[in-house]
């Protein structure tokens, strides 16, 4: 009897100016692949969409990111984000992305 193939699609994330560089499962969310690359980021909601301090901005990829909808959604227009800001905490990563923020 034979297993069936078992495959895990992942993504590359890229964290500049730190030029650090990790791979996540598909669809986990871009704070896992902050932790993984053992970067700060700001947070006090441990990571429910609440305080908008773990917004990154999306050099590249933000179309490998899932849509901003709910209550990431609402904080990023609080905060006057611009259109290539994400919360890490909401994001989830469906391919190769490049993020930063500004003490990185």
């Amino acid at each position: 009897m034979s297993l069936p193939d078992f495959r895990v699609e992942t993504a590359t994330v890229r964290f500049e100016p730190s030029g650090r560089e990790v791979r996540v499962v598909q669809d986990s969310v871009l704070m896992d692949a902050v932790f993984q690359a053992a970067l700060p980021l700001g947070q006090s909601c441990e990571g429910v969409a609440l305080c908008g301090f773990c917004r990154v901005k999306v050099l590249t990829g933000l179309e490998n990111l899932t849509p901003a909808h709910g209550e990431e959604h609402k904080i990023l227009a609080a905060q006057h984000a611009a259109a290539d800001e994400r919360l890490a905490c909401c994001a989830r990563v469906l391919g190769p992305v490049t993020v930063t923020t500004d003490y990185w």
